[in-house]
């Protein structure tokens, strides 16, 4: 225990990942506040990712795709996207959000 405990206390932490300081309204907009999905993600978190792993025209995959955050996301960046997910109920929240 003590190790790990060295060991994070050397650890640099960046700060550029804190999403802390968004607030309800920041993480709601367009169609991501219609419906409260208990394993939804704020949308900065893909804008972020796909800025940083992708270029415009570059499809993005989301084997979760949850409430659809992603696919709302890649499509307000020019990216392309496909997201599947097991739950049936997931699946008509998304249908019925990216249609909006």
């Amino acid at each position: 225990m003590r190790q790990i405990t060295t060991l994070l206390a050397k650890t640099k932490i960046d700060y550029s990942w804190s999403f802390s300081d968004k607030t309800r309204k920041d993480t709601t907009y367009i169609t991501h506040g219609y419906h409260r999905y208990p394993a939804k993600f704020i949308p900065q978190i893909v804008s972020r990712l796909a800025e940083k792993y992708t270029r415009e025209g570059d499809s993005i995959v989301d084997p979760f795709g949850g409430c659809g955050t992603t696919l709302v996301e890649s499509k307000v960046m020019g990216r392309p996207s496909i997201a599947i997910d097991i739950n049936p109920v997931a699946v008509l929240i998304t249908k019925i959000l990216c249609k909006i």
